[in-house]
């Protein structure tokens, strides 16, 4: 009997120290496109995409890289097969649980596709 009753303590402590997290959201910022486009190019919204990429540590807070949001973009724009991402908005989410910190970039917008155009210019 006395067994159960501390397996039953252990099984709540560990079910509370594993729900012991939260998540912070911010908004790091607007972004008016997330390539260069090519001067004399015709650029085509295609619709909107979202993509995300991830990083995960232990003991350590991750921080935002280029390389971790040209990530986001790629999987944005793998959705509708565009090549640039136009008027996008990027957020970080930051979640941690005990001593894992994971660090979520998410990016939308409208995904374009971008031909070179055949125009005479003034």
């Amino acid at each position: 009997m006395r067994r159960k009753r501390v397996g039953v303590i252990v099984s709540v402590l560990v079910v509370l120290l594993l729900s012991i997290g939260c998540t912070q959201h911010y908004l790091a910022g607007f972004n008016p496109q997330s390539h260069f486009d090519y001067p004399n190019s015709n650029v085509i919204p295609i619709g909107r995409a979202v993509g995300e990429a991830s990083i995960t540590k232990i003991f350590d807070f991750p921080f935002p890289t280029a390389d971790l949001e040209e990530e986001a973009i790629k999987n944005a724009l793998k959705q509708k097969g565009g090549d640039i991402l136009v008027n996008y908005v990027k957020f970080y989410d930051r979640t941690s649980i005990l001593f894992i910190h994971t660090l979520t970039i998410r990016v939308e917008g409208t995904a374009a596709k971008m031909e070179i155009g055949k125009q005479k210019l003034n």
